[in-house]
């Protein structure tokens, strides 16, 4: 099959979609609503959704880059890189997430993704306690590894230890609050032999392997939970002691009980769609899936180590952002409407949500500062003695000034042979969507860049001279063809 050259990159202009039309339109009548109410927000969150209007807008600054070729000079716009609800920064950090996994730290051995789900009350309190679900992240891990070390018929203390890269989702497939876990985990269990690690795979997990980690999952999560003070015992009974006095936090449990977060039907369940030639049997076993109060564990999807482009897309799976704009459409009633990627068991194919309701849920999934969502465990951790004998790349060494100037001075043009070339950003783009950002639209040339621009008053001059407008209307989606003519003399974030 002969190999077809990437397509050059256009910009996508964020101002056409439904997306930034919904948040620039609503979002002032959003603010007051909540101040009308006494309710606020952190900064940081508000902070999220200005900085999403101006990501990928060339009001907002830009850098020129000209083709070697033809003297052809875009206009690439600044993007935001916030990671809560843009799908433009998000699918970006998805590509660079999954391309660095692959080719610098997963290594050449079958990889099992493990899903950890909680019951509704434990996904609200790991949202608004970090720590907590840090504690809980552990315990996990440390049953999982133990099951590992046991299956392969070695002993903790013979120096056996596993590796994992977790991500932290915190959004259902319904735009809803949805705190579980995605664990990336190694088949097998690594021990040291004469100082160098050797690689012990094991099977696949049985449903009673699965039942009893489970259970043991559990049981030790409710001890944590109650030396934490955070799980109450009174009369036989257990409770959570949670604290939902805080906006964010509200707007979080309404979330996840799929309840309309604000407006005149505050509190009821929100609309959906269904279809019930869709709906299955609820009460139906998946493979490798085992369920228990509110919590549910599933093994089902493991890549083979010369597997490597499947792993690459489980990793783009669990590295993805929450909202896909091809999802989100208006009906004629002005309701925005929500599609499933799979529809629910009882036939929901859609949600419904009013403009300021699905604010409010975006909002609820803005993750907290300072908050890592993806970590690196076991043999995998940046501390770990076996990490560098075990990832396919070499970690990157901290250079000073110095150090980076003679490098630049004496670098050669043939790369080390033993450390994998480090890809960059638009090699994975280029990898990931089949478009190349670097290629000219109009020769085929290379681009380059020559200058970035941040001054208010240069980017009104060029974007008058190129006879652009500041403000593009939001029913400019109908005249998306006559813009084909100007793309040549506009870039994309």
């Amino acid at each position: 099959m002969p190999n077809i050259a990437p397509a050059p990159y256009v910009r996508h202009r964020p101002e056409l979609t439904l997306l930034y039309q919904v948040v620039e339109h609503h979002l002032p009548e959003f603010s007051e609503h909540l101040r009308e109410r006494g309710r606020f927000l952190p900064r940081f969150v508000f902070q999220e959704f200005h900085d999403y209007l101006k990501c990928g807008r060339l009001e907002h600054g830009f850098v020129r880059v000209k083709c070697n070729s033809c003297r052809n000079e875009l206009l690439v716009a600044f993007s935001c890189k916030h990671r809560g609800f843009c799908p433009s920064c998000g699918g970006r950090r998805m590509v660079d997430t999954a391309a660095h996994l692959v080719d610098r730290v997963l290594p050449l051995v079958p990889v099992r993704q493990w899903v950890l789900s909680f019951p509704y009350p434990l996904r609200l309190l790991y949202s608004t306690h970090p720590r907590a679900l840090t504690r809980t992240l552990k315990i996990v891990l440390r049953a999982i590894e133990t099951h590992l070390i046991k299956k392969a018929g070695l002993t903790r203390s013979s120096g056996a230890r596993s590796g994992a890269i977790t991500f932290i989702q915190r959004f259902g497939s319904a735009l809803n609050l949805n705190v579980h876990l995605h664990m990336l985990i190694p088949d097998g269990i690594y021990t040291l032999s004469h100082g160098k690690p050797r690689f012990h795979a094991v099977t696949a997990p049985s449903q009673s392997e699965l039942t009893t980690l489970l259970n043991r999952i559990i049981r030790r999560i409710s001890r944590q939970l109650t030396r934490d003070g955070l799980l109450v015992e009174e009369a036989e009974q257990a409770y959570l002691d949670l604290q939902t006095a805080d906006t964010l936090d509200q707007f979080g449990a309404a979330s996840l009980q799929y309840r309309v977060i604000l407006g005149p039907n505050s509190g009821r369940r929100v609309l959906t769609l269904r279809n019930p030639v869709s709906a299955t049997a609820a009460g139906t076993a998946k493979p490798f899936t085992v369920a228990r109060d509110g919590f549910s564990l599933n093994a089902a999807v493991s890549c083979q180590a010369p597997q490597r482009s499947k792993l690459e897309r489980l990793c783009r799976y669990v590295a993805r952002p929450p909202l896909a704009l091809e999802r989100l459409s208006v009906t004629d009633e002005g309701k925005l409407r929500y599609a499933l990627k799979h529809p629910y068991s009882n036939g929901t194919t859609h949600f419904l949500f009013e403009p300021l309701d699905l604010l409010a849920r975006l909002a609820a999934l803005v993750p907290r500062p300072r908050v890592n969502l993806t970590r690196y465990h076991g043999v995998f951790a940046p501390n770990s003695t076996l990490r560098a004998q075990i990832v396919p790349g070499k970690p990157r060494k901290k250079r000073t000034t110095q150090t980076a100037t003679s490098n630049l001075q004496n670098r050669t043009s043939e790369p080390e042979t033993a450390e994998p070339t480090q890809l960059t950003w638009a090699q994975r783009l280029k990898r990931a969507f089949e478009f190349d950002v670097t290629v000219c639209p109009l020769c085929g040339g290379t681009l380059r860049v020559i200058s970035d621009i941040t001054d208010p008053a240069i980017i009104d001059n060029i974007l008058t001279h190129i006879r652009q407008s500041r403000a593009p209307p939001v029913h400019a989606q109908k005249h998306v063809s006559s813009t084909n003519s100007d793309q040549q003399n506009q870039g994309s974030a």
